[in-house]
């Protein structure tokens, strides 16, 4: 059968049919996510886009675990960041827990002033470096808890990220052997998920075809997939027999499973494509993993990256 890629809504839709425990967390998250998908062409067919200063892919870099944004100082961003706040923050200024600062997010993330423009583009710093001090010192100064404003902050700097991405021509880190580590090579974040894919088929010969079953991680921020050693641990680099423990559910027609590391307790949900009749939106499909995220909880296992939905 013919499979083909579904959007996000679809992805839910699906989930939630398939698995009505799950509806609670679908229902309150969905205009969210499918917010931040729709904003991404629209950030990406900006005319500034084309022009937003990234630094050049290089080998060496690559070979020291450097990722393509390690340093960078986000510039030449601040239309696109004001137009995607527009589009998602009316999803998230919805959820009940942001409601009291309602006023505190639009004034931060809409005001024109010079001031609060430099303030969002240091933030987008901070957070694409992973330094906690800096965006605690951020969100001081915008006058919210860091708490309260890290989903907000993620959503709407990963959709910038996720446009930024499409402009970037050739996508160097999808050579075979260009990257090789557990974290995002765009950004450097930890995936939020992991995929198998499916067999390929030769066009020109019905009766050629690959295997299929080469893994990728897909990065919840920047919306980066790349190629990844299957038995090794994205996080400690831990590999070998018996280091990577797999939970697979009785019914493997959706191809969901847990892999976690039995050396530093980490854990990424992952995806068999072979499984699957249609390619799932990769984020609505993380989110419908939440009963896998409940299983590693209980035994006592470590995300790879913290999401809205699996802090408990």
């Amino acid at each position: 059968m013919q499979r083909s890629s579904t959007s996000v809504s679809e992805t839910l839709t699906e989930i939630g049919q398939r698995r009505p425990a799950l509806l609670s967390a679908i229902n309150t998250f969905s205009a969210l996510l499918c917010a931040r998908a729709a904003a991404v062409p629209l950030l990406a067919a900006l005319p500034d886009m084309a022009h937003v200063p990234l630094p050049q892919w290089e080998a060496q870099r690559a070979e020291q675990h450097q990722s393509l944004l390690a340093g960078w100082a986000p510039q030449g961003l601040d239309n696109a960041l004001h137009l995607a706040a527009t589009e998602i923050l009316p999803a998230i200024t919805a959820l009940k827990i942001f409601q009291p600062v309602k006023e505190k997010l639009e004034s931060f993330f809409l005001s024109p002033d010079p001031e609060k423009t430099l303030a969002r583009t240091a933030l987008m710093g901070a957070l694409l470096a992973a330094d906690e001090q800096a965006f605690i010192a951020r969100a001081n100064e915008a006058d919210l808890p860091p708490e309260i404003l890290e989903l907000p902050a993620e959503f709407i700097f990963s959709a910038v990220l996720r446009a930024v991405c499409q402009n970037i021509a050739n996508r160097p880190w999808e050579t075979v052997g260009a990257w090789s580590q557990g974290y995002c090579p765009v950004c450097g974040s930890f995936p939020i998920m992991g995929w198998l894919d499916r067999p390929a088929f030769d066009e020109k010969n019905a009766y050629l075809a690959g295997g299929g079953g080469k893994k990728y991680l897909y990065c919840g921020m920047c919306g980066t997939n790349w190629r990844f050693q299957r038995g090794v641990c994205p996080a400690c680099s831990a590999a070998g027999n018996g280091t990577i423990e797999i939970l697979r559910e009785h019914d493997a027609r959706h191809g969901e499973r847990l892999e976690w590391c039995t050396k530093c307790k980490s854990y990424c949900p992952s995806l068999d494509l072979r499984e699957c009749l249609s390619i799932p939106d990769m984020d609505a499909a993380a989110l419908g993993m939440l009963h896998l995220d409940i299983v590693a909880a209980e035994k006592k296992l470590q995300p790879l990256r913290l999401s809205f939905w699996n802090q408990f």
